[in-house]
């Protein structure tokens, strides 16, 4: 079935997820929930979740099985990063429409296949990068269009999360986010401030980077980055991602010209410096503890984008961007004194 007849009620929708890890099962219960009933699941039995989904579904071991078995019009994409490109090309090839989760990939091989062809099939694709539905990021973009403090001139970005913490039931040692093979690596698994900072204030213009490999965890894959982000109209970003914070911390701070705008998502805060009266004024948000209804927002919308009622948040090409700069972040890492001239 072709992905302009996927535009229907969801009841009528065939999905397929490919990936039964946490993210996945997320996927599954919320589509499900919002009317999808009919699903395959390609479980290869590798991960560390137990295979428990939270409705019925028709299991198969092997991705070509199942596209050989199914007519899917709605796959989701949600296995290790390293497996996003050749699985979603596989299901596009097939005509579906695709829920692809972040980052599109780690690498930039193949890349421009994927796009060429849902281009030439007209596949609607949305992006996981779940934060650009977030209400409090949004406002922070009213924010700076209204210039409410300002010309915005310096933004700084810290998210740290404890990876042995992440999930409970696994050996985070053998987690994708830790291992090579499959795509991990602290500026790949947590890449949404590349994409969320383009969101506000576009693509940047020069880019330096230093990766730690050879942290206290012991990993094989970096985990901390320090990146430098230059954008148009002189604004500079300072952005460090770790596995390694406790407790979790994700704000985002941004320096106007006159005051500044802070977004804690853990705390669930907005707050903005009114230089005027010399006191902040807050503003509540979900945070972390909304993360459930974020994917939920994230699940409606797909449906509006798939029915052809809405434009997708995050485009294929959107998604292709964050991995062509995690791209250059990894060459200007590789020089012995990066400079801030690499772009992606």
């Amino acid at each position: 079935m072709s992905s302009n007849e996927a535009a229907c009620a969801p009841s009528d929708i065939r999905g397929l997820l490919v990936g039964y890890g946490s993210i996945g099962r997320r996927h599954l219960a919320n589509l499900h929930g919002l009317g999808i009933g009919d699903w395959a699941v390609v479980h290869t039995g590798a991960g560390t979740l137990p295979f428990e989904p939270p409705c019925p579904v028709r299991s198969y071991s092997d991705l070509s099985d199942a596209l050989e078995a199914e007519e899917p019009v709605l796959a989701v994409i949600a296995n290790p990063t390293a497996l996003h490109l050749p699985s979603a090309l596989a299901c596009v090839e097939r005509g579906c429409d695709l829920l692809l989760e972040k980052p599109v990939s780690h690498t930039i091989d193949g890349l421009d296949t994927l796009v060429h062809e849902v281009t030439t099939r007209g596949s609607k694709v949305l992006v996981g990068f779940q934060f650009r539905l977030d209400p409090g990021l949004q406002r922070v973009g009213e924010l700076l269009r209204e210039r409410a403090v300002g010309v915005p001139l310096h933004v700084r970005v810290v998210w740290g999360e404890y990876l042995p913490g992440w999930h409970p039931w696994e050996d985070w040692r053998a987690s994708y986010a830790a291992r090579s093979d499959l795509g991990g690596g602290v500026h790949h698994t947590l890449c949404h401030p590349l994409d969320y900072l383009r969101m506000l204030f576009g693509d940047p213009t020069g880019l330096a980077a230093s990766l730690a490999d050879h942290g206290p965890l012991g990993l094989e894959v970096p985990e901390a980055a320090d990146i430098t982000l230059r954008f148009q109209e002189g604004v500079s970003a300072q952005v460090h991602l770790d596995y390694w914070s406790r407790p979790p911390t994700h704000r985002v701070e941004i320096v106007c010209s006159d005051g500044t705008i802070v977004w804690d998502h853990v705390v669930g805060e907005l707050r903005v410096w009114d230089d005027a009266v010399a006191a902040w004024h807050a503003e509540r948000f979900p945070g972390v503890e909304g993360r459930d209804e974020l994917f939920l927002s994230e699940a409606r919308h797909l449906l509006d984008v798939i029915g052809g009622r809405a434009q997708p948040a995050c485009t294929l090409d959107d998604g292709a961007q964050a991995v062509r700069l995690c791209a250059a972040i990894e060459r200007s890492a590789a020089r012995t004194e990066p400079q801030l001239t690499e772009t992606p």
